[in-house]
């Protein structure tokens, strides 16, 4: 495939013209009209040169039809619940290639639940390879409502794994049915959890007591949703509250932070609560709070008694560039995954939950191309004031750049906005919310084409902006 080399001075209906036609991809201009208003600017994308192969999964011109996930619920019950899941059967079809079973269905998700087109999440009797991924009974179906490009995670967990990160969760685009209904387009997702083929570290037993197991393996997230005091500075009705008393606390296991952090709640082992297993919820407090100990000392920047004896200091910097690149307004707040290996250090990651990034939000300055949003957050403001985890990110930067992989954001963007216009037109008949607003999202741009054209010179922009900085 001929790769495109992008001006930014033409309209981006001529780039996405460009692109289809060099992709082998149909005629008219039905298909290639993803984006119409201009996207001509004084920055030069020159600066962010194109890899010199792109990704084997790259999208190719516009596709026609997606697989289809048909999902039925026992005697049609509807999904009304994030907590009791209910039982049905799915059937996956793929072409001539069907996979289907039993199943049980619940919501998922925290604001994403209260928006009218719902997340979900599947647990299935048997374990099923979907659409080329690795076997597995659990999955994530991602509606992405607030995303009126529908491609803001995609295009995350792409650049994910470009950075090379231990685990990025894989994605396929599909179209839902539940109970014969169609609901619109959505991204099957692994579900995030320790596994061969997912966060692949030991599974804690709560007899792995002793000091050559008791180290591993852990998975946490940062979530604000969990602090003590939430309930009591909120306006709205939590799910996790019962008047001022957040009752998430006695569901999650948490550790709270003395620096400023949100709490760090463990995911696996999920019954930390359980008194039997006192002897691996004292250990990882403990590793907690002595790496915030080592992270604010006077020797916080020593390889051996400072913050990288507890962490792995480049899992922090990809988790860092991408995050900040994006602009993601949860990235230091929410959806914060670790994971701790046994004999091993924390691994921050894997990522999650992007599609209030690239430009979406509008609330917490993550509006703004320019200026910094994950490094204000405590650990990461601390983690700069060690020059050397600063020129780590700036050099790591730089590679990023060289090998084209900033520049492939934006390729990549224009690529999967063709590939799925004929789907995003049907998903917004069902869902026409483009003149829609919401406190959580930035602008409303009124089109497909607008939408994919902003969330393009956005974040366009913030790479131009970050750059400028990394070359000072």
């Amino acid at each position: 495939m001929n790769r495109l080399k992008l001006n930014i001075k033409t309209p981006l209906t001529l780039l996405l013209f460009s692109l289809l036609v060099a992709c082998g991809g149909g005629g008219g201009s039905s298909d290639a009209e993803v984006a119409s208003s201009s996207v001509s600017s004084s920055s030069s994308l020159a600066a962010f040169p194109l890899p010199v192969s792109l990704p084997t999964d790259f999208p190719v011109g516009t596709t026609d039809t997606l697989p289809t996930l048909n999902i039925t619920t026992e005697n049609s019950a509807a999904v009304t619940s994030r907590e009791t899941y209910i039982n049905g059967n799915y059937q996956l079809t793929d072409g001539a290639t069907i996979t289907e079973g039993a199943m049980e269905i619940r919501g998922r998700g925290n604001s994403t639940w209260d928006w009218p087109k719902k997340p979900y999440r599947l647990k299935f009797t048997n374990a099923a390879a979907l659409l080329g991924m690795p076997s597995s009974k659990h999955w994530v179906l991602l509606a992405n409502y607030a995303d009126k490009t529908l491609i803001r995670n995609d295009i995350a967990l792409m650049w994910s794994q470009q950075l090379g990160m231990e685990y990025t969760s894989r994605a396929k685009f599909v179209e839902l049915k539940v109970n014969g209904s169609y609901e619109g387009v959505y991204q099957l997702v692994e579900h995030l959890r320790i596994a061969k083929d997912r966060v692949n570290i030991p599974e804690l037993k709560v007899t792995d007591t002793t000091p050559d197991k008791i180290s591993g393996g852990y998975m946490m997230e940062v979530d604000f949703r969990h602090h003590i005091d939430f309930c009591k500075n909120i306006t709205y009705a939590a799910a996790e509250c019962a008047g001022s008393v957040n009752i998430a606390r006695d569901v999650d296991y948490c550790v709270d932070s003395t620096h400023g952090m949100d709490p760090v709640c463990l995911d696996n082992p999920e019954d930390l609560h359980d008194n039997a297993w006192m002897a691996q919820r004292d250990y990882i407090t403990n590793y907690l709070r002595d790496f915030e100990t080592a992270l604010y000392s006077s020797q916080f920047a020593d390889a051996t008694n400072g913050y990288a004896a507890y962490i792995d200091v480049d899992s922090a910097v990809n988790y860092y560039i991408i995050n900040e690149l994006f602009k993601n307004v949860d990235g230091a707040v929410a959806s914060f995954w670790m994971y701790k290996k046994r004999d091993g250090k924390i691994f921050f990651g894997p990522i999650w939950d992007f599609d209030l990034a690239l430009g979406n939000a509008g609330y917490n300055n993550v509006d703004k191309t320019y200026g910094w949003h994950i490094r204000n957050a405590p650990w990461f403001t601390r983690l700069f004031q060690d020059p050397a985890f600063a020129a780590k990110v700036k050099t790591r930067w730089q590679t990023l750049k060289a090998e084209g992989k900033i520049g492939l954001i934006f390729e990549y963007a224009q690529a999967r906005a063709v590939w799925l216009n004929k789907m995003q037109a049907k998903n917004f008949e069902k869902w026409p919310i483009f003149n829609w607003t919401s406190w959580y999202t930035r602008v409303v741009m009124g089109s497909y084409d607008a939408e994919v054209n902003e969330m393009i010179r956005w974040q366009r922009e913030r790479a131009v902006w970050m750059d400028a900085q990394f070359s000072q």
